[in-house]
């Protein structure tokens, strides 16, 4: 028998002594809950054997509490729908009992199923309410929590900068509880956010965070998603699929030992895509085969998606054309129910009523006031001037309708303008998706073919071999560029702090290439939450980006300076160098001068240079904010 099995019977037997002394029965619920033998489906009995001594003989609140940890059985062994009914009962008895933190860990528990079924809306919601009461009571613990569920929704929206908000809210709340464990789980979700980003070293740095406070506490299953997350780094972002794959086997072999089904799912299925880009197909096909039988099972619709994706491309590359057309279809089916437009709207909404409940109170309230202020002036005037009152009404029914008729108008040209922005937002979504699924996905199979050409003929001519490496390093700095593009494709607005990210991220790599030169780059700190729009942002970076390209490759410069600093009108940014120079009088000007002049003036600024043989070249940006 299963030793589990054997303590949790035993705990039965001694249960039925202890009756009449509701502190010692929880103590017993709180024993299974904390041997960790839910993960065991050979311990069905055991649940059923307490369910029997639960049901006659407890109050409300230990009802409650043993539902709670009925579920969490039934979730871990993908029974998801009988966990909701558990949860149900629940909630229901720990309403009965007025027991408002088992309320709210319950309603915590049926948004994390509710989600993991791919009911954004619902799971939403059921946060929502249960953050209410958790800020009503003043439960920090529950509050952090629950922020960092909320921002788990976004995540899974592809809202990263709401989930990053969100988490970032109940990071400092799970810091000042100094909750280890908490910390660590917060850290992962902040880790995968910037993931999401192409943002590898925030990524990396986020997740060693995590594992070194969950090898602390001993948290296998936060140190097995941590593996594979940091697998997933090296895999797509650092270019290291060895050590990739190592940190996924890992973190598979701790998920065995705790047997969490549906962590499972997501691991074989992570390692069936890695296998499938290094062309080990029949190992992707057994790896998804067995994520595919435990997604089935569960009706896990958000990891369904994921296996049906990597049956498509793995049938796609072994030229079985038409299983990889069908898994499509069924990929597609699947995504278009989980990640459609109403879907999104609505967890929106729900978090927006949430925000303005109290904003609306009071202007219910002032609105009450005002009709009752109205209602008494019309009767005052119709005691006042009865005589009178015909020619009245009509003059107010008039004004009143002309009133209407304006405010009309002005509504509905509101709505039309919010419905553009939304349509607006809405491409723009969806073309930055298929660049980052389609064009990115194309451009990293060229660097992949090209890669496996030089590597499968040794005996390459070098002249073909270093054509074939210009070819990679294009295609790489391609990449690169998509990338940019599609980080100002999704963003409204930029500071100088979203430029400077950037440009450094591009000046460390200008300086792997000319070791000998130095570069500059500072920001005044008084501009560092200037704001831009999202086409001021992208011309000013390109700018930037071309002329410290030029001074790399054409002035032979020891020192690059990129100055960022206020002026009495707005913004001066000056991009100087030491390097040769050349008489501006005599030279024609190159197309990437001219296009650099012609995007700040797009953009309401000037532009200026000024360059002198052997004494270097200054660019100078003015723009008035």
């Amino acid at each position: 028998m299963n030793k589990y099995l054997v303590i949790v019977l035993s705990l039965c037997f001694q249960f039925v002594n202890a009756q009449k002394e509701p502190n010692t029965t929880y103590q017993f619920l709180k024993k299974i809950d904390d041997i960790n033998y839910l993960n065991d489906a050979k311990n069905k009995s055991a649940i059923d054997s307490l369910h029997l001594i639960i049901d006659k003989n407890s109050n409300d609140t230990i009802k409650g509490y043993f539902y709670r940890i009925e579920a969490k059985f039934l979730i871990n062994q993908l029974e998801h729908d009988a966990a909701l009914k558990s949860l149900d009962k629940s909630i229901a008895f720990y309403k009965n009992a007025n027991h408002s933190l088992g309320i709210i860990k319950s309603m915590m528990n049926k948004g994390g199923v509710l989600y993991q079924k791919g009911e954004a809306k619902k799971a939403t919601q059921e946060y929502v309410n249960a953050l209410a009461i958790a800020e009503k009571k003043g439960y920090k613990n529950e509050i952090a929590a629950l922020y960092k569920n909320i921002g788990l929704v976004y995540y899974s929206q592809g809202k990263t900068k709401e989930a990053l908000a969100y988490n970032n809210k109940a990071l400092v709340i799970f810091n000042q509880l100094q909750s280890k464990k908490d910390i660590a789980a917060t850290y992962v979700n902040i880790g995968n956010c910037y993931f999401d980003d192409y943002q590898p070293q925030n990524a990396l740095l986020n997740y060693n965070k995590a594992l070194e406070l969950s090898k602390e506490t001993n948290d296998n299953q936060t140190i097995a998603k941590l593996y594979n997350n940091i697998g997933s780094v090296y895999i797509n972002d650092l270019q290291d699929t060895i050590k990739g794959i190592d940190y996924l086997l890992d973190a598979l072999a701790i998920k065995k030992q705790m047997n969490n089904q549906n962590d499972l799912i997501i691991q074989y299925n992570n390692i069936a895509a890695v296998y499938l880009d290094i062309k080990k197909y029949d190992l992707a096909l057994s790896y998804n085969d067995k994520a595919f039988e435990l997604a089935s099972k569960s009706g896990n619709l958000e990891e369904l998606i994921n296996v049906y994706d990597t049956y498509a491309l793995i049938n796609s590359a072994k030229k079985d054309f038409k299983k990889a057309y069908d898994y499509h279809k069924l990929y597609s089916k699947a995504k278009d129910s989980l990640l459609n437009i109403d879907n999104l709207k609505a967890v929106e909404e729900i978090n927006t009523k949430y925000q303005t409940a109290e904003k609306e109170k009071q202007l219910l309230q002032k609105e009450a006031e005002a009709k009752k202020k109205t209602t008494t002036i019309i009767i005052l005037s119709l005691l006042a001037f009865f005589i009178a009152i015909v020619g009245f009404l009509i003059y107010r029914q008039q004004r009143l309708k002309n009133l209407q008729q304006k405010q009309e108008f002005e509504l509905q040209s509101a709505i039309a303008q919010i419905e553009n922005q939304n349509k607006l937002h809405e491409q723009r979504l969806a073309i930055s998706r298929d660049l980052h699924d389609n064009i990115g996905a194309q451009l990293t199979f060229i660097i992949s073919s090209v890669e496996n050409l030089k590597f499968g003929f040794p005996t390459m001519e070098n002249s073909i071999k270093n054509h074939l490496t210009k070819i990679s390093d294009f295609t790489k700095t391609t990449i690169v560029e998509l990338r940019d593009t599609i980080w100002a494709m999704n963003a409204n607005e930029f500071t100088f702090d979203d430029l400077s990210s950037r440009i450094y991220n591009f000046i460390e790599k200008a300086q792997s290439v000319k070791e000998n030169t130095a570069f500059k780059f500072s920001v005044d700190d008084s501009l560092k939450n200037s704001k831009f729009s999202s086409l001021e942002g992208v011309n000013l970076y390109r700018t930037i980006q071309e002329a410290v390209n030029n001074a790399i490759k054409y002035a032979d410069a020891t020192e690059v300076s990129v100055q960022v600093k206020p002026n009495e009108n707005g913004i001066t940014i000056e991009i100087s160098d030491n390097g040769k120079g050349f008489d501006i009088d005599t030279i024609d000007l190159g197309n990437g001068i001219v296009n650099m002049q012609k995007r700040i003036e797009e953009i309401g600024g000037v532009f200026k240079i000024q360059s002198e043989l052997n004494k270097g070249t200054q660019i100078t940006i003015s723009l008035n904010k």
